[in-house]
């Protein structure tokens, strides 16, 4: 396995032409400095398939400053890794264990390999003195062209990879043996070892966030053994304890993304909805929509499922053996049939984030009574939860009310099987804390539906962002209403002569 290591030893750069916002008072809630109102603004202003490299800069820098300010003792380790194992019951895309380091750094692919990072808080009450004042640290190991990634990156301190053994060797001593001539020789390891000190040494390293015990274990696990091993002193604490918190409010660069991706999921679903008609397989439908991700510069933030839904209720599909969920397929040769429904789970990921988004429309065009019956139900489930999120609200206020809503339209909570939602950024089921309210900056997916055993299956998701009275219904734009989804369906689809001449071709 590759490994990238980025020291983060230096005072945060400020890029030129571009001023920084005022910091607002530190929230006790998250531990760092975030004015939900100034990312947003910033957002409406980015444009993400083309970038100012100038403003990425700022913007992955003061991410940095957000992890600095968050560490409460001793430092922060970030490798940069390949995909080493396969999560249990979660869906992974190739850069899922390598997100950390993509966020603090905007480096991945070739970029990413064999690299670091290390964050160094400044110790301004560590005992002893170093040569210059006590400040914030950024640098950057790389196995790339140093020069070429701190323009890149705008970290002003980038460094071969080769050096990270020399400085986290010499960092590991305690610093009441430093000389002078040592301290000045050796900066960034005698801020680090200064502010160790001598008793408990706290260092921050990226865990696998993905792991299966049964599987071979990564190879950075025994790097993180090793460290601990030449100093008993060292707690190695997990870094997602800290970067769960940071990533969770999301910054104007994730909010820009995260809209994108939407848009982009949005006009895949309408395409490939307006072009599903009975004889095409869910295969068929799902090409269409992966299609359109794809031609928009998007990737998938997961595999898409399509699936057909009959009135008597859907058919049992393969069961999935735990932890190899993405690898059966979610989408088959089932052939849609006149008086179907079509169903669909699916999300365009742009720029590492992805949206999450289930839609239904009828094979036919238009509902039948029982389809538009069970379609409200759930429709107006999905309504009110929505309307409920807030800063504030729980999880569980929004899964009680959705369960309440649905026993009382005719017992289908019992048939309910999936939690009212979950966070989404960087994975589609994003890193976060669900023990705390919401707050603004969050984006989560709400989702439910009525699943009863022998009736149609209506489920649907959405992509919601907690503003700071309220939110901001992000998928809202995807038709959703009965009327919106029939006049979709009459609408041709771009591959409408495609899918006909394709048709004609096999019979």
């Amino acid at each position: 396995m590759t490994f990238r290591l980025i020291l983060i030893a230096l005072s945060i750069t400020v890029v030129p032409g571009v001023q920084p916002a005022a910091d607002p008072v530190r929230a006790p809630s998250h531990g760092f400095s975030y004015d939900y109102a100034v990312e947003a603004a910033l957002a409406a202003k980015i444009d993400v398939r083309r970038p100012d490299p100038r403003e990425l800069r700022a913007i992955f820098a003061k991410r940095r400053a957000r992890v600095i300010e968050s560490i409460p003792d001793g430092a922060m380790l970030l490798f940069s890794v390949d995909r080493a194992q396969e999560r249990r019951l979660e869906f992974q895309v190739p850069h899922s264990d390598n997100h950390d380091f993509i966020y603090l750094t905007g480096l991945d692919g070739l970029d990413s390999l064999n690299s670091a990072l290390l964050l160094v808080p400044a110790s301004n009450g560590a005992a002893g003195r170093l040569d210059e004042a006590p400040r914030d640290r950024v640098a950057l190991f790389t196995s790339a062209d140093p020069i070429a990634v701190a323009k890149r990156t705008g970290i002003a301190d980038v460094r071969p990879f080769a050096e990270l053994e020399r400085e986290l060797s010499v960092a590991m001593t305690d610093f009441r043996d430093w000389r002078i001539t040592q301290v000045r020789r050796w900066p960034l390891a005698a801020a680090l070892s200064r502010s160790w000190g001598e008793n408990e040494k706290v260092l921050y390293l990226n865990y696998p966030r993905f792991f299966r015990l049964g599987e071979a274990e990564p190879s950075r696990l025994d790097t993180f053994a090793r460290i601990q091993r030449f100093s008993p002193e060292m707690k190695i604490l997990d870094s997602a304890d800290i970067l769960d918190r940071v990533r969770m409010l999301h910054d104007s660069w994730s909010l820009a993304n995260l809209r994108r991706a939407v848009e982009i999921t949005g006009d895949g679903v309408v395409e490939a909805l307006r072009a599903a008609r009975a004889g095409m397989t869910e295969s068929e439908v799902m090409e269409i929509m992966d299609f359109v991700y794809r031609y928009h510069g998007a990737t998938l933030g997961f595999p898409t499922s399509v699936r057909r839904q009959p009135a008597t209720g859907a058919e049992e599909g393969p069961a999935i053996p735990e932890g190899w969920i993405e690898f059966v397929p979610r989408s088959g040769g089932a052939i849609l049939r006149p008086g179907d429904m079509v169903w669909t789970d699916t999300g365009a990921a742009f720029n590492h984030y992805s949206a999450d988004i289930q839609r239904n429309a009828p094979v036919d065009g238009t509902f039948t009574d029982e389809q538009r019956r069970l379609y409200s139900i759930a429709l107006n489930v999905q309504k009110t939860v929505i309307g409920m999120v807030r800063p504030g609200v729980t999880w569980w206020e929004l899964h009680d009310k959705a369960i309440a809503m649905l026993r009382d339209a005719g017992g289908y909570d019992e048939d309910y099987y999936y939690g009212i939602g979950h966070f989404i950024g960087m994975e589609v089921h994003d890193e976060g804390d669900y023990l705390i309210p919401l707050q603004a900056g969050m984006v989560l997916s709400i989702e439910q539906g009525v699943m009863k055993p022998g009736e149609a299956r209506i489920a649907f998701e959405d992509d919601v962002l907690v503003t700071e009275d309220g939110y901001e219904w992000l998928s809202r734009s995807i038709p959703i209403e009965v009327d919106e989804i029939e006049q979709m369906m009459k609408t041709p689809s771009a591959f409408r002569g495609f899918v006909e001449n394709r048709a004609n071709s096999l019979q």
